[in-house]
């Protein structure tokens, strides 16, 4: 009994806050954007993504899928500079500083973006909901 009581306190220990949960969940996109990992994708983004880019261009989660599985947008990497994630309850808010480096539509460009993203927690675990992004000036 004893030995069930410390394990369990162990896995207590050992579970991720709701903020950790959310980095895991930002990192996973990083990781399905920058890898075209489509399945990483399809699990981390919600049904009815609205993804605004910084071009003023507006993707669902098809589309946005789309443009990257058909080589229309290619990311070659994403460092990201700083992030404040904010939980409540089922939903969490990122606000983030990041740099970009990828190709549009053949032309390789790269960014410096504020961004907003907006999870919700449901049935499929924490899920990309909204991104909004501003680029900042060279």
């Amino acid at each position: 009994m004893r030995i069930l009581l410390i394990a369990l306190a162990s896995v207590s220990l050992m579970a991720a806050s709701p903020e950790e949960e959310v980095k895991a969940a930002e990192m996973a996109w990083v990781e399905g954007i920058t890898k075209n990992d489509f399945a990483k994708l399809d699990k981390v983004l919600a049904d009815d993504l609205y993804y605004l880019h910084s071009s003023a261009v507006a993707d669902t989660k098809a589309s946005y899928i789309e443009s990257l599985r058909s080589g229309k947008q290619k990311y070659a990497s994403c460092k990201i500079n700083d992030m404040k994630i904010r939980v409540y309850g089922k939903a969490a808010v990122i606000n983030g500083d990041a740099n970009f480096e990828f190709v549009t539509n053949g032309a390789p460009g790269k960014g410096h973006l504020k961004y907003t993203h907006v999870f919700i927690k449901g049935s499929k675990g924490w899920q990309l909901v909204s991104h909004q992004s501003l680029r900042l000036p060279q």
